[in-house]
């Protein structure tokens, strides 16, 4: 028994597979393909005489001239429309973008001429410290100097006055000798001279 049902399981295989032979899907795809060449032709020629016909033409030049108007018009609806209101167009802010740059230029022109002249004014301070250094240096050199010659001068003029001292002294007896004489010949002088 258990070979007939073998069987009888087997033939019923052989059967459903001649059923699946008789069912035949379409392959869509290459009837897809087969429609599209077949009328690839067709179209392109009736759109190659649609394009060359002066009433396309016309119908394109239409089309612009509405396009253009209607983009005109709504230009300046939204023109009217930023003037009214207080936002800023396309325009505005590019000006102001355009002034936010040469500001920014300017900063930095003046950034670097800043820098250069802190760096000028450093080193001219740092020449005049120097030179002011210099300078005490000097002074202080022609001070000591001044002061040695002001003790050489002292003691010249203590040398000077200590010889004045015995010269005046010697002056002074001289004088009161020759006193007399002196007047003498200056009255015989005035009296030469009438």
């Amino acid at each position: 028994m258990p070979e007939e049902k073998n069987k009888e399981t087997t033939g019923g295989k052989e059967q459903s597979d001649t059923k699946q032979d008789n069912i035949m899907m379409p392959d869509f795809i290459e009837l897809w393909k087969e429609m599209y060449f077949k009328t690839e032709e067709s179209w392109t020629n009736t759109t190659k005489e649609l394009i060359t016909t002066r009433n396309f033409i016309a119908m394109l030049d239409q089309i612009r001239d509405q396009y253009l108007s209607y983009h005109k018009v709504s230009e300046q609806n939204l023109d009217k429309y930023f003037k009214l209101n207080p936002v800023p167009s396309k325009r505005d802010l590019a000006r102001v973008a355009e002034l936010v740059i040469g500001l920014e230029d300017k900063i930095d022109q003046l950034d670097l001429q800043f820098a250069s002249n802190i760096n000028r004014i450093t080193t001219s301070l740092i020449k005049l410290v120097d030179y002011q250094t210099a300078l005490k240096d000097e002074i202080a050199a022609l001070r000591q100097e001044n002061t040695a010659i002001s003790q050489k001068l002292d003691n010249l003029l203590r040398a000077v006055q200590g010889l004045h001292e015995p010269a005046a002294s010697y002056e002074s007896r001289v004088e009161i000798n020759t006193a007399p004489k002196r007047k003498s010949r200056k009255k015989n002088e005035t009296d030469e001279s009438k």
